[in-house]
């Protein structure tokens, strides 16, 4: 992979040498490992104002870079703002999430439903997901109902089996986030990075930093294929913006043409700092239905 000048946006750092990303891509660092402060990864791409498209062959390093991002570290707490527009307005959620490994982990999502109340205002609801070892809690505030579960294993040689094709396997990660949330897709982003990014046209268009204070490399996605059948058009178009340090997704914007649909960006990041038991605690009140 050359080698090319890096953009005005993301000026040199005094750390001297320059690790090769295809190089951290194939190492699998332990819990608590993260690459040094100033960590700079070596990225073909265009530096034009048109990023040039880039093949999965050349973008595979940084993919597999990613699939590992939770190994780099042994406590996370994020907080992710996800505002949406659309026809009936822009809503705003907010999704915090505290990680331990290995398997503790909770995610507390906020978002605002409108019409909820009368007068047709806008009313805050909520869920939270505990997951401990083997057992997975979940409270709908909207619903008054919480669920308890033990966690379902994934099939036996999933994760393993080197007869099955690298789109087969399944990661198994050190602790579970709830599927489908953006908690697990920044997280975790093996999956999105096979099922979704994989599946469209790429290019790399440079290096920002973002809210959260981080320098992210910027992945776009032109229609990509795994979408629902309401956005799914040739003019939708993803940017992703990946932690340079860590593999963790750090921004996911979802484009329509040139209206932008959806930003869910990270602004807030902490690794490797304490986190008590008592965090990954579910308090609910006595007037909460209880479900198996």
């Amino acid at each position: 992979m050359s080698e090319l000048p890096v953009p005005a946006v993301a000026p040199p750092t005094p750390s001297g040498a320059t690790p090769n990303i295809q190089s951290m891509a194939g190492r699998a660092p332990g819990p608590g490992a993260s690459s040094p402060a100033g960590t700079r990864l070596s990225i073909s791409r265009s530096t034009g104002a048109t990023p040039a498209q880039v093949g999965l062959a050349d973008i595979a390093p940084l993919f597999r870079f990613m699939r590992v991002a939770e190994q780099r570290f042994d406590t996370l707490r994020m907080t992710i703002v996800d505002r949406r527009i659309g026809a009936r307005g822009d809503t705003t959620g907010r999704a915090d999430v505290w990680v331990r490994h290995p398997g503790s982990s909770k995610v507390v999502v906020g978002k605002v439903v409108v019409g909820k109340v009368e007068g047709n205002a806008s009313q805050a609801v909520y869920d939270a997901w505990v997951i401990d070892g083997d057992t997975v809690t979940h409270f709908d505030a909207d619903a008054n109902v919480v669920r308890s579960r033990p966690r379902l294993p994934i099939p036996r040689g999933a994760d393993t089996d080197r007869d099955l094709p690298a789109f087969g396997r399944v990661y198994h990660p050190l602790t579970p986030l709830p599927a489908g949330t953006l908690a697990d897709t920044f997280v975790h982003p093996h999956g999105f990075c096979r099922n979704v990014l994989a599946t469209g046209r790429l290019s790399l268009p440079g290096i920002v930093t973002g809210a959260a204070g981080r320098e992210m490399t910027l992945v776009r996605c032109d229609h990509p294929r795994s979408a629902k059948m309401l956005v799914d058009r040739p003019d939708r178009w993803l940017l992703v913006g990946v932690d340079r340090a860590t593999g963790l997704v750090l921004l996911l914007e979802e484009h329509v043409g040139d209206e932008l649909t959806r930003r869910a960006e990270v602004t807030a990041l902490a690794m490797d700092e304490p986190i008590g038991d008592e965090i990954f605690t579910l308090h609910v009140s006595d007037g909460v239905r209880r479900l198996y």
